[in-house]
């Protein structure tokens, strides 16, 4: 198993990461469970934006999954990745699919993208896996820069007011992942408060905002992986059902000690002030 340093966090790391997953359990309801999460708050606050050119801030699930959003948010969309590995069995994948979206590999703290060139961003905890939180303003203001003037955006943050995010933040990532709890590394992460006076730094407006994922992701990822390993398909559909039920507690005031992430939605108002900016030379045509 991969137990990366925090000094270890490289394109390669993913790739490790990635090989990994092909002698683990699919876990194909809890993805499935995810995707439709996603799903939902696109179809809540990105209803007419997704008929133009947006962008997914990972390929980890296009690369490992069927239940997958790239080719939800249309044929003008753009995936990156930082791992070459990971793109190209996105790639591969999605090739299976109608239209074609553009796969690139680069930083998001150094996008390869013109300024103003997307008209919508998918952010689903892409960036929860940096060490400071100096990095996730860095994705931020960039993300910001390639935003046409008033686009929406959607960024998701593990949640650390729920007592398990919390709890798992404060201890030893090695720890966790030898015991298999937590597959890959996982960073900083904004309190609400902080997300939202960091995403106003960037230069968005802040529409709204809720909790997400309410799902006991431990207790579920190891009832799925045990049920995929016995073969046994009857519970799993009844798993599926258990897990929409779970989504209704984002209606209770409990919602941010229950959500796995907080989801913001936000628009483009400001100009923020991106270190790369002027040195940022790549295009999407």
């Amino acid at each position: 198993m991969q137990t990366a340093t925090t000094q270890d966090l490289s394109p390669s790391y993913w790739d490790q990461v990635l090989r990994e997953r092909a002698r683990v359990p699919r876990l194909d309801a809890w993805r499935e469970y995810m995707c439709r999460v996603y799903t939902d708050l696109m179809d809540r606050w990105l209803p007419f934006a997704r008929h133009g050119r947006g962008l997914k801030t990972d390929l980890f699930e296009e690369a490992v999954s069927e239940h997958i959003l790239l080719p939800a948010m249309g044929q003008c969309s753009v995936g990156i990745d930082c791992s070459l590995a990971i793109a190209l069995a996105a790639k591969r994948r999605l090739e299976a699919y109608e239209g074609a979206s553009f796969l690139i590999v680069g930083d998001l703290r150094r996008l390869p993208i013109r300024s103003s060139a997307l008209e919508y961003v998918l952010s689903g905890s892409s960036l929860d896996h940096f060490q400071h939180h100096d990095q996730i303003a860095l994705c931020l203001a960039e993300l910001h820069r390639v935003l046409v003037p008033g686009a929406p955006a959607i960024f998701a943050f593990d949640n650390p007011h729920n007592p398990v995010v919390w709890l798992r933040n404060r201890l030893p990532f090695v720890w966790l992942n030898r015991a298999g709890l937590v597959p890959y590394y996982v960073g900083a992460t904004y309190t609400r408060e902080m997300a939202l006076r960091q995403l106003e730094a960037a230069g968005f407006e802040v529409l709204e905002a809720t909790a997400v994922a309410h799902a006991p992701r431990a207790v579920v990822i190891g009832i799925v992986a045990l049920f995929e390993r016995l073969g046994w398909n009857r519970p799993l559909s009844a798993i599926r059902h258990l897990l929409e039920v779970f989504e209704k507690l984002q209606y209770l005031p409990t919602r941010y000690r229950t959500g796995y992430y907080i989801a913001f939605n936000v628009k483009k108002v400001g100009r923020a002030n991106s270190p790369h900016e002027s040195a940022t030379g790549g295009s999407i045509r």
